[in-house]
Parts: C-alpha cells; sequence; structure tokens
C-alpha cells in the first residue's frame, strides 16, 4: 500500500515544525572547501549557527531571517547590502521556492535541502545543477536544542548548489562519526 506523501503548508510568516531546524556546524564545514571567499547572504538565518560559522572561517556574510533576526523576506524583499553568493538551510516547507527565488537573483547558492532526487530537481541538474552531499545524514540541532542520536535525520541531506563550479555533478564527502560531534 502506497502513502501519500503529506505536504506542509507553506506560509512564511508562520513557521511550520520541521522550518525551526538548525544546522550544525559539521555540515557547513563539508560545503567550506567548495565556497568562494566572495560576500555571501545567509536569508534564512534563524539562530545564526551558518554565519558565525563562515566568518570562523573567514567569511564575509550576512544573516537576515523572514522572522526576526534583521528581519528580510528573501522571497519578496531586496537587501539594502550587496552580495556575490547565497547559503542557507532554508525553511523546509518552502525549500522550492527559495530555489527558484535565488535562480530568479542570478548569483550563485548553495542549500541545504533533503537530497531527494524529484522531478524540479533532476530538470534543475540537466539545466547545471550539483550537489554536495556527506556519507552520513546530518542531524539537524531542533527546536528545543536537542542534537546528535536525539535528532536523527528520517532523511539524506546535501548541498544543493547552482553556479559554484563544482568538480562534479555531485560530489560526495566523507562525514565521519568524529566530525559530527562538532555540533
Amino acid at each position: 500500500m502506497n502513502k501519500p506523501k503529506k505536504q506542509q503548508p507553506r506560509t512564511p510568516t508562520e513557521p511550520q515544525g520541521r522550518d525551526l531546524f538548525q544546522t550544525p556546524n559539521y555540515a557547513t564545514d563539508i560545503l567550506i572547501p567548495f565556497l568562494p571567499k566572495i560576500p555571501i547572504w545567509e536569508p534564512a538565518c534563524g539562530d545564526g549557527k551558518i554565519v558565525y560559522r563562515l566568518r570562523n572561517r573567514g567569511f564575509d556574510v550576512r544573516g537576515t531571517d523572514l522572522r526576526g533576526f534583521d528581519s528580510v523576506n528573501f522571497l519578496t524583499d531586496t537587501p539594502r547590502f550587496s552580495y556575490n553568493a547565497i547559503v542557507t538551510n532554508p525553511p523546509f516547507s518552502l525549500k522550492k521556492e527559495f530555489i527558484y527565488r535565488a535562480i530568479q537573483i542570478g548569483v550563485p547558492f548553495a542549500f541545504l535541502i533533503p537530497s531527494d532526487f524529484c522531478g524540479w530537481i533532476l530538470q534543475l541538474m540537466r539545466h547545471g545543477a550539483q550537489w554536495v552531499i556527506p556519507t552520513r545524514r546530518i542531524n539537524f540541532i531542533t527546536p528545543t536544542g536537542r542534537s546528535g542520536n536525539n535528532s536523527a535525520s528520517t532523511f539524506h541531506s546535501g548541498w544543493f548548489t547552482l553556479g559554484l563550479d563544482l568538480p562534479h555533478q555531485i560530489s560526495i564527502v566523507d562525514l565521519d562519526k568524529d566530525a559530527m560531534i562538532n555540533i
């Protein structure tokens, strides 16, 4: 028996449960070797985990969020600062909208999303999109602050990119358990 896929509501002003999961440091670390040192916008920064990690690694990055933290609605607003790339873990329920908005903006981007090879993702891959996929699942930090085994992801995630000119269409990055303690 096939179980129907349940869609989350797409509401930019009302976060859904999985929209609030934060990115552990080790997930950002697997992308860093592929990023050029250019000004970056993190438009769904939440508590700022990606922003702080990239800054600690020498990147010029500005973080905003749909709600709260220096509010700029990525889907509708134009920020008043310059940037040459976008890096984010977009709200789960709005990942497709975020990707199409980034394409419209026209700068390179990397979005941490489920490694789902659905039709629209495959279509974008035909037009140059690439992946950085770790060998293990990323255990996101839940809204209650839990991480590790208590927040095990039920899906495999990776960095979906466009315009970063990666060496391969799918770059598989080793992620060992020891690195995963770096939350």
